[in-house]
């Protein structure tokens, strides 16, 4: 401004706390990117409910990687993965609602979390909502692939407790997107967090208008390295000899001593229950003296279940 100049000095408020590092035009850019991409989030959502799944925009938004934090509900079902090939963090985010009722449509309810408490996960829940989020992540990388042909997210891992999640410094600014998920008998939101050091090396990628999202490529590599890492916790595994029916008279009055006839012959395989569904059959054995525990029991498995037999088990397919 020059010395006795009338005009009045333009004033643009700045918040300290919140630098805008990535601009509105970028920002736009990755608003239509998720846009597109809750069309195929909803059709694979869709899959697993058997019954319509809306997926809509919820916002979108630079803050802190503390505030997101703290925006989470602890427990919580967060997973962190990096996202290639640049190499950083980020975080997917389902709401625990939005988890009980998927998991309760696919054991066959009616996709409700109604009455469930914000509870920690049960190792099955776990590994059944896995399955959800490598289709998720899977589509994830549709969205991501016509400004990152390359992309690649791996390094899958789950997270219940926020607090630990240290995918960038506290103060790190972020780019948060938020889905929204609805059904008839539930909603929630889906949360991404995209650190800013993440997605520096594609900022100059983005162009004024977002392109559509081109068709899948052969993911194959990548999900089996996704079922990997979601696949790292434990289930129960049950090995059952066989199997028999008694009469309420006769269960009362077993005493120890009674030997119950099965229907399996001395020499028939067992049946081994991993997460209570039935997968293989084997031979139970006894551990050697080189074994770390000597002297227990133990099974030697001989092959999978045949889908013809797996109906006598109780597996419904």
């Amino acid at each position: 401004m020059t010395a006795g100049s009338d005009s009045a000095p333009i004033v643009r408020s700045y918040d300290f706390k919140h630098p805008a590092r990535v601009s509105r035009d970028q920002m736009r850019v990755i608003e239509a990117l998720h846009e597109n991409g809750t069309k195929i989030l909803g059709s694979t959502l869709s899959g697993v409910m058997r019954a319509v799944v809306d997926v809509e925009m919820a916002f979108i938004d630079q803050t802190t990687y503390r505030e997101f934090i703290a925006s989470l509900s602890n427990p919580s079902a967060s997973y962190q993965f990096t996202l290639g090939p640049m190499h950083g963090g980020a975080v997917m985010d389902f709401e625990l609602p939005l988890v009980y009722g998927l998991v309760d449509r696919i054991f066959g309810g009616k996709g409700s979390s109604a009455g469930i408490d914000g509870r920690q996960m049960t190792q099955m829940e776990m590994f059944t909502f896995a399955k959800v989020v490598i289709r998720a992540i899977a589509d994830l990388e549709a969205l991501w692939e016509p400004v990152i042909p390359d992309v690649n997210m791996h390094d899958i891992e789950l997270d219940t407790n926020p607090e630990f999640m240290q995918v960038t410094a506290d103060n790190e600014i972020v780019v948060l997107v938020a889905l929204q998920v609805k059904t008839t008998n539930m909603s929630g939101l889906i949360r991404l967090c995209y650190p800013f050091f993440t997605l520096e090396p594609v900022l100059p990628r983005l162009a004024q208008t977002a392109p559509l999202p081109r068709g899948r490529r052969d993911r194959t590599e990548t999900r089996a390295r996704n079922r990997l890492a979601l696949g790292a916790m434990d289930l129960p595994a049950v090995v059952e000899l066989g199997r028999t029916r008694l009469s309420v008279g006769s269960a009362q009055s077993l005493r120890a001593g009674d030997v119950i006839r099965l229907d399996a012959g001395a020499d028939d395989p067992a049946c081994i229950f991993v997460g209570g569904k039935p997968r293989f059959l084997g031979f139970p054995c006894a551990l050697g003296d080189g074994e770390a525990r000597a002297g227990n029991m133990g099974v030697q498995i001989a092959g999978r279940v045949p889908p013809a037999q797996a109906i006598h088990y109780g597996e419904d397919g």
